[in-house]
This record gives structure tokens, sequence and C-alpha cells, in this order.
């Protein structure tokens, strides 16, 4: 059967469709796609990305995660080819332009269906089929919390179970209560809560520690040693993870026999997920040092890039506009040519911790070059901007900083720039800041400069 989410298509299609032996479901409302998906998974979607009123991308997720072995057929207004591409990485089968030629999409349907028939319909095949789609999806996954989805939405399908619970160990680092705590067996854990209210899940944990005291406990010490065991008993199932940190899945309400071969598929999509964490762990660390300025430990240039563009694309109102600080050291090559390049990398590193120090939690800081930095503050006008730059002017002006045997005072030349006010671009903006900045420096140094607008020029 197809499922389509598309009325205009039922319009123009319907007639030569029908004459298709195939079950249509038109007008399906995205809305509506969680519940069905739970009661039913159809072999195909033809999906309208411009009829969906979430992050489409988004949707796509969910929809493989709740259904691996369903496949998409994506028909879109853009051509853009990042969203193609995060579009089959989210798992869909073909991407179309829209409009679309009826003839095109029905060739798409028949190759899929001729791939579908290729292969035996045997239930344990299936299964495994299944179990292959999850994994690849958590391979391609882009956060942790995707890979989490897809796991505890495959195993809540599986095992037919009422909710789900992924324990990680509590952060020690972190002080602060948290309503998502739960101390299991002299653990503390954070829990994150799949199909049911956090109530229940309170109650399903302490029903399970009642009657099988110390599993999940045991399993938690046990990892230095060994890998703890897959647990099930009754309507409860205790699945750990590898590493500690990952911590485990509880599953509660569960109202299938659980056989042999689904224990197995179960370890395998557990080992495939620890993998996949690992992976993923590794790329952000990597991605990170392609990212921080290793002097500094500030953002570099090329996470520049990357903040202007998402913060260009989240905006909906001027109010939600940002500012630019560029941000000079004064005389910098003084302090390099009198006490070296050391005392100076130094140095650096010092006006970068003062910098960040200064700035609000959201907004960020960059090293942009030598003794450039560039701050961008987020939802901010003028005056705060002008307000925050001051405060750092004058909290390095009163600043001593020591070296060895040497005492050293600076001061700062800042320009600022706002979007939208004095342009609608990065590059734009950045120039404009940069070149108040500089007036600051020809004019005195040690002063906040707003870039002149269009209008005053």
């Amino acid at each position: 059967d197809i499922w389509v989410n598309d009325p205009f298509l039922k319009e123009l299609y319907h007639a030569k469709f029908q004459t298709h032996p195939i079950d249509w479901h038109w007008e399906v409302a995205p809305q509506s796609w969680k519940l069905l998906l739970k009661k039913e998974k159809p072999e195909f979607l033809i999906l309208d990305l411009s009829l969906v009123k979430q992050a489409p991308i988004e949707a796509l997720h969910e929809i493989k995660s709740l259904s691996p072995l369903t496949e998409i057929i994506v028909l879109s207004d853009t051509d853009d080819v990042q969203v193609a591409i995060s579009a089959f990485k989210a798992g869909i089968s073909d991407y179309y332009l829209k409009p679309t030629n009826p003839e095109t999409l029905l060739y798409a349907i028949q190759k899929l269906f001729s791939q579908k028939t290729l292969m035996p319909i045997d239930p344990t095949l299936q299964a495994d089929l299944q179990v292959f789609s999850v994994t690849h999806l958590i391979s391609i996954a882009e956060s942790d919390l995707k890979m989490k989805e897809l796991t505890i939405n495959h195993l809540i399908s599986v095992y037919e179970a009422s909710g789900a619970i992924w324990l990680s160990p509590k952060n020690t680092s972190s002080s602060k209560p948290n309503s998502n705590e739960v101390t299991i067996d002299g653990v503390s854990f954070t829990k994150e809560i799949w199909g049911c209210r956090n109530k229940q899940a309170d109650l399903e944990i302490e029903r399970f520690q009642r009657t099988y005291p110390n599993i999940i406990g045991d399993s938690f010490h046990s990892h230095l040693t060994s890998h703890p065991e897959y647990w099930v008993r009754g309507d409860v199932a205790w699945i750990p993870l590898q590493h500690y940190t990952m911590g485990g899945i509880f599953l509660f309400g569960i109202t299938k026999a659980i056989t042999q071969p689904i224990q197995s598929r179960t370890e395998f999509l557990v080992r495939s997920l620890e993998v996949s964490f690992e992976n993923h762990r590794r790329y952000i660390e990597a991605k990170q040092l392609t990212y921080i300025d290793d002097l500094t430990g500030l953002y570099n240039p090329r996470f520049l890039d990357h903040a202007l563009t998402i913060a260009l694309g989240n905006l909906k109102t001027a109010e939600d506009g940002f500012c630019i600080l560029f941000i000079d050291i004064d005389k910098f090559k003084y302090v390099n040519d009198s006490y070296g390049h050391i005392i100076g990398s130094q140095m650096l590193s010092h006006v970068g911790r003062l910098l960040k120090s200064n700035l609000r939690t959201y907004d960020h800081i960059f090293r942009y070059g030598g003794d450039e930095f560039l701050a961008v503050l987020y939802g901010t006008d003028i005056n705060k901007a002008t307000e925050i730059a001051e405060r750092i002017r004058k909290n390095a002006e009163a600043r001593i900083f020591k070296f060895a045997n040497h005492t050293i005072k600076i001061t700062l030349s800042v320009g600022i720039a706002r979007f939208p006010d004095h342009g609608k671009d990065k590059e734009t903006l950045i120039s404009l800041a940069d070149k108040a900045m500089y007036h600051s420096k020809k004019h005195g140094r040690n002063q906040v400069i707003v870039a002149e607008l269009e209008s005053d020029v």
C-alpha cells in the first residue's frame, strides 16, 4: 500500500494511478503519521515536503525511525543539493522536483516494487532487514539524540512495549539538581523517557527495583571488567550498553514473548549502536579541532562562517538581529618586539579568556587572526552591543598582565556593526565592523566605534 500526503496529486493523477493494482491512501495528514505508523507500516510513502509543517528532514527521520522498511519518495519545490543530501541521509529512496510527471512517479514506484518482490516475504528475513535498516540509519545519524530515538522507537515496536527509559550515568561534574535524575542501586542516573510521563516512568523504575533488586547497579559496576548481560523478565527488560557513559535502556510494559532471535537481533542492534556512538564521538572531536584555535581555545574563522550562516538563516524579524564586534589589541606589535613572541602568544591567550568571560554564555567569540578577535552577540541592538563592548574595553584597560618578570598593560579598539541595520550579508557586516575598528585606531585607539549607516555617509 502507498500513503500520499498531497491532495493535489490525487486530483492530478488519481485516474491514472487507479488503473494499477495498488492500495492507495490519499491525503494522509502529517500530524497523524506518528499515530498511524505505530499501528500500520506502509510499504511506500509519497511525501510532498512543502506540505510538512514541522522541519521536513526531522519528519523524514521520525518516519524512518517508526517504520524503517517504508520506502519514501520525496517531492520537493527546491533544487537545493544540501536538502536532497539530507533527505537521502534520512533514508529516503527517491527525490523528485515538482511538478513531477505521473509516468516518472509510477516508474519510481514500480522500480521499488520490483526490488521488494525480488526478496521472499519471510517473517524472519523481514525482521532481519528491519534491524539492518535501523542500524544503517543509526550509523548516519547526525546526533546522539537521533541515534537514541531510532533505537528506542525500534525496540518499543519489536518488544511491543508501552514505554522506555534511557538511563545515563549522571555527570559528576554537575551539582545542579535535575528533575530527570534518579538513583538506582546507589548509582545516580539521568533519564530520558519515551512513551510515558515522568511519574509513570518513576513508578516503573520503583517496581523494577523492588522486584529485581541490584540488576541495574550490578551491570553498571561490571562495565569495567566485562560486558554486562542483556536481561529480560516478564514485562520488563534491561539492555546495558558497553561504555559506562552510555548507561542502558529499560523497557517496560512488554506484551510480546521474547524469543532467542529477538534477543540476538537486540544484541546486534546494541553492538552497532555502541560503534556508532563511538564513531560520532570521534567525529565531533575531530570537527571541534577544525573549529578551534590552538593558541586561545576560541573558535576560529572556519566556525565563524558556519555560525553566521546559521544566525542569518534563523532570523525571523529585525528585532532578532545580531551585532558583530571587531576587536583589535592596540600596539600588539610593540608587545611582540619588546617581550618576544612567546609572551606575545601568552598575551593573546589571556586576552581570549578575558573576552570570553565578558560575553554572555550564548554569544560566540572567535580569534579572527593575529591579534584580532570577533564576537557575535545574538538578539542584540546597537545600544546593548555598545554597552558590552565598553565593558570589555574598560576591563581590558584595567587589567594588569604579568608574565615572568614583566608587567604589561593593553588597550583594545572595537568596531560594531549590526544585522540588518548595517548590512544583510556576513561579508558586509564583517567589513563594516572592521572599518569601524580601524577608525577607532586612527583616532586615538582604546575606543568603541559603531559603523556608519549608509544614510549617514
